[in-house]
């Protein structure tokens, strides 16, 4: 958010000291060609035609004598702003200058009142849609665990142990599906706590170093002296940020849930056959790469809507993870993806923990 401001008051300033260099110039340009001697001469010899021909033509002598008080008071005024030339465009300059960095605040608060709705909007709508395809999948679970049971002690019961084997199979997928069902809807609300996101980092790459095979979980969370992360490779020890300085990245958390959320990332870069996934600290945000496949280019636009996989899994891991990002006050966004590898953004709510 402050980076934002900052950066706003920036285009702000640029904007208004254009403006200015634009206006000095037009502003000095049309000032010069009223003060400029031959304007002045014009006036004078203009008067003196008046007196003449006030003497030549008495019948129109007051006509002529107001066209020659009108010269000489346009001649007067010309020769106070000649004198007041620099004041003058200041005043005028400063009056213009602060007219537009007005309207331009007004335009930039106006700009991001409506980006806050318009958000604030699409993570309503968001929660909306898949809490109700969670209160369906938790009926569904629900609706199929019973069966499912019955179905099991049927199967026992079969003489032909291959073909035993093949049912039990298939009820074992299906009853993977339905833990998953399960798991999606019954999603809790997070309970908030200030936590160290980089001692989070490190427990979770501590934890679950083992959890896919092949695929290493490195917590690039340390700094370099110029404030750049520093990524670890696979043949270094991992880089280890001091408590002193994980503490400067304090974040509102409920840690099962952010735990899951890590999981569910990594599942998928697992199944994009990642050999790595990194973590970096970006301005209280954290940036979570692979080296994957990438996510197909036709399914990033709804890439967090619940169902929509690349073929492995049901397709609700980011939707959980999304979701419960949002009841904490934040998100989960795609950066970017290709062949090279994903990079999602976490981003957190206030640390306040409101």
């Amino acid at each position: 958010m402050t980076r934002s401001a900052i950066l706003v008051v920036l285009t702000i300033a640029a904007a208004t000291l254009a403006f200015w260099a634009v206006l000095h110039q037009i502003s000095s340009l049309w000032l010069d060609v009223a003060l400029r001697p031959e304007v002045r001469e014009a006036l004078a010899r203009s008067m003196e035609d008046q007196k003449k021909l006030r003497s030549l033509d008495p019948e129109k002598r007051e006509e002529y004598r107001r066209r020659f008080d009108a010269t000489r008071r346009l001649l007067n005024r010309i020769e106070v702003i000649r004198m007041n030339r620099a004041a003058m465009l200041r005043r005028f300059e400063l009056t213009l200058l602060v007219a537009f960095a007005l309207v331009a605040v007004l335009a930039a608060m106006s700009l991001s009142i409506r980006y806050r709705r318009a958000r604030e909007r699409e993570r309503r709508l968001y929660l909306e849609r898949v809490t109700t395809l969670q209160e369906t999948a938790r009926r569904h679970a629900h609706e199929i665990k019973g069966p499912l049971t019955a179905a099991r002690l049927e199967a026992e019961r079969i003489a032909d142990a291959h073909i035993r084997q093949s049912v039990t199979e298939e009820l074992d997928r299906l009853a993977r599906f339905t833990r998953e069902f399960s798991t999606f809807g019954g999603l809790g609300k997070p309970v908030l706590r200030r936590e160290s996101l980089g001692q989070m980092i490190d427990e979770f790459c501590t934890t679950f170093a083992q959890a896919w095979p092949g695929l290493d979980v490195i917590p690039s969370v340390a700094r370099e002296p110029g404030g750049v992360s520093r990524q670890a490779s696979a043949s270094q020890p991992r880089p280890r940020r001091s408590l002193a300085d994980a503490r400067d990245d304090i974040v509102c958390v409920d840690r099962d849930l952010f735990r899951q959320v890590l999981v569910n990332l990594c599942t998928n870069s697992a199944h994009a056959n990642a050999t790595r996934v990194t973590f970096a600290i970006v301005h209280g945000a954290l940036d979570v790469t692979d080296d994957g496949a990438g996510v197909p280019e036709s399914l990033r636009a709804r890439i967090f809507d619940p169902y929509v996989t690349t073929g492995r899994g049901m397709g609700l891991g980011l939707a959980i993870s999304r979701k419960v990002l949002l009841e904490h006050g934040g998100d989960l966004r795609l950066v970017e993806s290709s062949a090279a590898g994903t990079t999602f953004r976490i981003t957190f709510g206030e640390p306040t923990c409101s």
